[in-house]
C-alpha cells in the first residue's frame, strides 16, 4: 500500500523478467525501493515474517487537556514464513559478527545488519553507501538504517566501511536508552566504557601508548611486512574518536 505523499518503488514487470535480471534482482541490482521500504522489509523480517506499517508519529498530545492519543503499530499479512525469517535474521548476524558489518558490533547485544554499496548512476564514479541493522536478534525491537550519498572520505565508499560504524554507533546509544536486556551478558560485558581518543595523525608507536593509557588494543590493516611503528602514520580509526566503547576492545588503525 502507498500512502499519499510516499514515493513508489521502480520494478521490472513480470513478463519483462528473465533469467539475467532474476540473477542480478537477487543481489540487488535492477529495481530502486525508498529508504522507508527498505526499514519496512527488514522489520516485517525482524516480526517473523508479518508485515510491519512504519508510522511517522507515535502519539499526539493535546496541548490544552494533556489528552494523548496513541497511533497503534499496524501489522499486516503474513510475506515471508516464519522460518525463513528466522533464517534471513541469522545470516543477517553473521555479516556482523564475522562479515561485511562488523564495524557494526555492540558489546552485550546480538545485532544483525546488511552493507550495501551501490552506483549512484552509470559511469559517475559516485556511490551510495549503506548499512541497515536490527537489534537485539534475540528479540528484535529496533530497525536502523544508515544510507551515506556519495561518501568522499578516506574511509572510502564501501558500506561495511563506512556506513556500519555509524549504525553501530547509533545501535550502541539506541539500546541502552530503551533499557532493553543484554544478550548473553558476561562478565566481560561488564568491563568499563572508555572514550576512544584521536590517534589519528600519530605515528604507531605514540598511538600505541595513547591507547594503552585507556585500556585499549590496536589491529593495524593489511599491516605490511616490517613495517616502522616510530615512522608509520595512522590516517585513520575505526572506532572514530569521542566513542564509548568497552575496555580491551581493539581500534582497527589504517595507514
Amino acid at each position: 500500500m502507498i500512502y499519499h505523499g510516499e514515493a513508489t518503488s521502480i520494478f521490472l514487470k513480470e513478463n519483462k523478467v528473465g533469467p539475467v535480471e532474476l540473477a542480478t534482482i537477487a543481489f540487488g541490482q535492477r529495481f530502486e525501493i525508498t529508504p522507508i521500504q527498505l526499514a519496512t522489509a527488514v522489520s516485517s523480517i525482524a516480526n517473523g515474517g508479518v508485515k510491519i506499517t512504519p508510522r511517522v508519529v507515535k502519539k499526539i498530545i493535546n496541548s490544552e487537556t494533556g489528552e494523548v492519543t496513541e497511533i497503534p503499530v499496524k501489522t499486516g499479512e503474513r510475506i515471508i514464513s516464519e522460518e525463513n525469517a528466522k533464517s534471513i535474521l541469522s545470516m543477517m548476524e553473521s555479516v556482523v559478527a564475522e562479515g561485511t558489518g562488523k564495524n557494526a558490533q555492540v558489546v552485550g547485544y546480538r545485532v544483525g545488519g546488511k552493507t550495501g554499496t551501490s552506483e549512484d548512476g552509470v559511469n559517475t564514479n559516485k556511490y551510495v553507501a549503506s548499512f541497515c541493522g536490527v537489534a537485539p536478534i534475540s528479540d528484535p525491537q529496533v530497525v536502523a538504517l544508515v544510507t551515506l550519498y556519495n561518501p568522499t572520505g578516506e574511509g572510502g565508499h564501501q558500506g561495511g566501511g563506512v556506513a556500519a560504524p555509524v549504525g553501530g554507533q547509533v545501535l550502541s546509544e539506541v539500546l541502552p536508552y530503551l533499557e532493553l536486556t543484554k544478550d548473553n551478558e558476561k562478565e566481560e560485558d561488564k568491563k568499563k566504557q572508555v572514550e576512544v581518543p584521536n590517534i589519528e595523525g600519530m605515528t604507531i608507536q605514540e598511538a600505541s601508548k595513547a591507547l594503552k593509557e585507556v585500556n585499549l588494543d590496536f589491529q593495524i590493516e593489511n599491516e605490511p611486512e616490517g613495517l616502522d611503528k616510530t615512522t608509520a602514520i595512522v590516517k585513520e580509526q575505526l572506532p572514530k574518536k569521542g566513542i564509548s566503547i568497552y575496555e580491551g576492545t581493539k581500534i582497527l588503525l589504517k595507514i
